[in-house]
């Protein structure tokens, strides 16, 4: 997002003197109308977003140039939008000036997720301003989408709230998207919802792959401190404070593509949903046995007795346990309700281990029955959330117009304008159309 400087007058007058305000700890940020609880709240959440940049990338010396959130009430008819200015108040006691205006939509609703980004980004415009010498001046601003996709993913991560799913996408896709290109990209927002959520994952690898390296946090912040109002190419000032993104092009795709891969492997103490704990326990509960010419064959739950007509506890035992060794190490993150069954499962197959199936149909029918209720009960679980989310959903999130512009790019295709190939067709297509 380029922001170019606009000249205004007094600071008052700008914004109206005789309206309420509220103000962050630090003073940073400025909220002017609206209700005095909505002020409070959206002051609250920038508090911390404000403290945790600083502690991602430090604190930055000097008196911060203000930044101000303007509130307009509801327009009937209108949904709320959010726009930036970056603005230079003459006469005023500040340099520079960043405001924030928010037209409120129905009930003071608003894209509370946008509002975030747009506050994050113009915190990082004012550090770059801030870490200007006193005889250098500005006048325009400009902060990539990934740095800020970026940033926001890194805070996400450090307070655990990170989502694996979509990196585990970009994993299964190859990257999606090169690391030049993405850092290029200068706007997001004609992006289709999943293409979107994948360049936020995409930029949050890059940050944190960027973060992890030797003195990872002081060079993102040297990095910061120049990226708003640097004019060159970003990609050069990028490899100017991280001399590891030297590797060339694929060099970097790949060194970027191994943070992509630690953000969507699991940790070993993170439990799993109740699909996932059923669909990777089908996946195990598969035996490797040898067939009359010595070849592996996999065999399945129906077939496990097969086991016991084994000669020797040494061949049972072998065959076994490599399935019984994947189940242990299943129970570590499994579902917690789903111990107990892998626990049964376990036991079958010490019990075949030493050729004892008399009770082994019996078991898998009960555990089988088990897993069963166990995904009924989730799915009514997951019913009981839906129905309670949309008979309490107070706020548009404005989501659904992307899918509706989905709809209609899929409804309109790919007909190129002034192409003789489609032109001809059309006219052979309203000739049949009369005949009809």
């Amino acid at each position: 997002m380029k922001l170019m400087i606009a000249l205004i007058c007094l600071l008052p007058i700008c914004l109206g003197a005789q309206e309420h305000s509220t103000s962050t700890v630090d003073g940073r940020l400025k909220i002017y109308g609206g209700d005095s609880s909505l002020r409070v709240a959206m002051v609250q959440d920038a508090d911390i977003t404000i403290r945790d940049l600083e502690q991602l990338v430090g604190e930055l010396p000097g008196t911060a140039f203000p930044i101000l959130l303007k509130l307009y009430p509801a327009v009937k008819g209108r949904s709320s939008r959010i726009g930036q200015q970056f603005l230079k108040p003459e006469g005023g006691n500040s340099k520079y000036l960043l405001q924030i205006d928010l037209r409120l939509g129905r009930g003071n609703s608003f894209d509370r997720k946008k509002l975030d980004r747009v506050i994050l980004e113009m915190l990082l415009i004012e550090r770059s301003l801030r870490a200007l010498p006193p005889e250098q001046s500005t006048d325009r601003v400009e902060i990539r989408p990934w740095l800020v996709d970026g940033i926001g993913e890194a805070l996400l991560w450090r307070k655990n709230k990170g989502d694996r799913r979509m990196y585990v996408s970009l994993m299964e896709s190859g990257g999606w998207m090169e690391v030049e290109k993405m850092v290029d990209q200068t706007k997001v927002g004609e992006l289709d919802v999943l293409s979107r959520e994948l360049f936020r994952a995409s930029s949050g690898a890059l940050v944190m792959a960027l973060l992890s390296q030797n003195q990872g946090a002081q060079s993102l912040s040297e990095f910061l401190n120049k990226v708003a109002t640097f004019e060159g190419e970003q990609m050069t000032l990028l490899r100017t404070h991280f001399p590891q993104a030297n590797l060339g092009k694929k060099g970097m795709d790949r060194w970027w593509m191994l943070q992509v891969a630690a953000l969507s492997e699991n940790k070993l103490t993170e439990a799993m949903t109740i699909p996932e704990t059923d669909e990777k326990l089908s996946k195990i509960l598969e035996l490797y046995l040898k067939d009359a010419k010595g070849r592996s064959v996999r065999v399945g739950l129906d077939s496990w007795k097969q086991v016991a007509d084994l000669e020797s506890e040494e061949e049972r035992s072998e065959a076994v346990r490599p399935t019984a060794d994947l189940l242990a190490h299943l129970s570590f993150r499994c579902f917690p309700t789903y111990r107990p069954a892998i626990g049964g499962y376990i036991a079958l197959l010490s019990n075949l281990a030493e050729g004892k199936t008399e009770e082994i149909d019996t078991m898998l029918v009960n555990l089988q029955s088990f897993r069963t209720a166990e995904m009924d009960r989730y799915r009514q679980l997951i019913d009981l959330l839906d129905w309670y989310h949309l008979s309490s959903v107070k706020e548009e999130s404005g989501e659904f117009e992307d899918y509706l512009r989905v709809k209609e790019n899929l409804r309109r295709g790919s007909r190129l304008r002034d192409d003789p190939l489609h032109e001809y067709m059309d006219k052979v297509e309203k000739i049949f159309e009369k005949s009809k």
